[in-house]
């Protein structure tokens, strides 16, 4: 009876292992497809990581303590949830709080620490986890990019994809693109290998032209450099280069019209700021950048959003600009993450994000002295941050940790 109890328990490990980690598998392609539907799949998968922990607790089997990249999720949900929790108190009548990132990452905590631990104790095999990893990074590429391509032919607005905004469409995209590529550039070599690689970068850079979002445009192609510099390292031969322009030239001549458009707004829009009129998209961000660094000498402990939205009332009635744009983002974010953390969440705020950046993107280039796939995404996560605000996104903060844990089963052993 013994023996069999035994074998029960090691099934019932074995099983709820595999079905967190298909789970979060389905997750990544879903995301892009509907949004809902990744919703769902995410909050399984984080179910599923629970009873896993509690059968292994079950069965007194020890634990292993969560990384790096679990505690920086945990930290964040946790500032979330604090500041949550305090702004509904003083703010009862808003409506403006963080209790659903702070949940997301707080679970994302659960289930990146659940998949290292089965991981490392070999509940799963190594080879079936693997499998399901690249097969779930290539779904969610190509479901992506045709997704895309169709809402393209069918409408001449910007293509969001199965998420309600181009831009968060473009950064996470834009995000697992990179990521793939980066994969590919390390685990292979030969000209399959770099067709392949001008094929992914040529496809992903003209569907984030179709999102039409700046940022994305403009990092996406230097990461594509950056990659691509990595191969020209290792090949001497000079036809791969001249396809590899021959390929960027035929995407920016097939998006040129959206270059040109975004080019010359961005232009407009600059010296429309500089004539003191921030009626505009890029003007509204200096504006919000300036009043949120303001709010954050006010309050530098942190404040409500309710408190802080006020004072930038006040200083842009008082300054002549109560008609300015900035007065229509400030219940959604000042487009920039490390401003927006700190007019709201203070000096705790900065602190969190900075060890999440350090331990995404800085301890992963300087434990491997290389850029990995996981610094990739800390990097971007980074540079887009500078114009938009991500990780209380809560479609981001999903596929950015389902993101985390596949890739960290792809490169455990060369982590190890």
């Amino acid at each position: 009876m013994m023996a069999l109890a035994g074998t029960d328990n090691l099934n019932s490990r074995i099983v709820v292992a595999y079905l967190t980690f298909f789970f979060i598998a389905l997750t990544l392609p879903c995301a892009f497809l509907y949004e809902k539907g990744a919703r769902i799949l995410f909050y399984w998968s984080a179910v599923f990581s629970i009873v896993g922990i509690i059968i292994e607790k079950w069965n007194n089997i020890r634990f292993s303590l969560p990384d790096k990249k679990a505690i920086a999720f945990l930290l964040l949900g946790m500032l979330f949830s604090v500041w949550s929790f305090y702004a509904s108190h003083h703010s009862p009548s808003a409506t403006e709080f963080y209790f659903t990132p702070g949940k997301r990452c707080l679970l994302a905590f659960i289930m990146i620490a659940y998949i290292a631990h089965i991981t490392k104790s070999g509940v799963i095999k190594p080879q079936v986890i693997k499998r399901l990893s690249y097969l779930s990074l290539i779904a969610a590429f190509f479901s992506a990019s045709s997704y895309a391509i169709v809402q393209a032919v069918l409408s001449d607005d910007r293509v969001v994809m199965g998420i309600n905004r181009a831009t968060m469409s473009a950064y996470i995209y834009s995000v697992l693109s990179l990521v793939i590529m980066k994969l590919l550039v390390d685990r292979k070599k030969g000209t399959a290998a770099i067709m392949a690689f001008f094929g992914l970068a040529s496809l992903s850079l003209y569907v984030i032209t179709l999102t039409q979002t700046r940022a994305a445009m403009i990092m996406h192609l230097v990461f594509i450099l950056i990659l691509f510099l990595q191969i020209f390292s290792s090949t001497k031969g000079k036809t791969m280069h001249l396809l590899f322009a021959v390929a960027m030239l035929v995407t920016a001549a097939l998006s040129h019209h959206v270059i040109v458009n975004r080019l010359e707004g961005t232009v407009t829009e600059y010296s429309a700021f500089t004539h003191g009129n921030d009626q505009t998209s890029l003007g509204s961000r200096f504006t919000l950048w300036k009043v949120g660094m303001l709010a954050f000498e006010q309050s530098p402990l942190g404040q409500t959003q309710e408190t802080r939205n006020a004072f930038i009332k006040d200083y842009l009635s008082q300054h002549g600009n109560s008609h300015s744009w900035a007065l229509l983002y400030i219940n959604v974010h000042l487009h920039n993450e490390f401003i927006q953390y700190a007019s709201l969440f203070g000096l705790a705020g900065v602190g969190g994000l900075l060890w999440f950046f350090s331990v995404f993107a800085f301890m992963e280039i300087k434990h491997n002295k290389s850029l990995t796939p996981l610094a990739i995404m800390g990097l971007l996560t980074l540079l887009y941050g500078m114009t938009d605000v991500l990780m209380t996104s809560v479609e981001y903060i999903v596929v950015f940790s389902v993101l985390t844990v596949l890739v960290s089963t792809l490169t455990a052993e060369r982590d190890r």
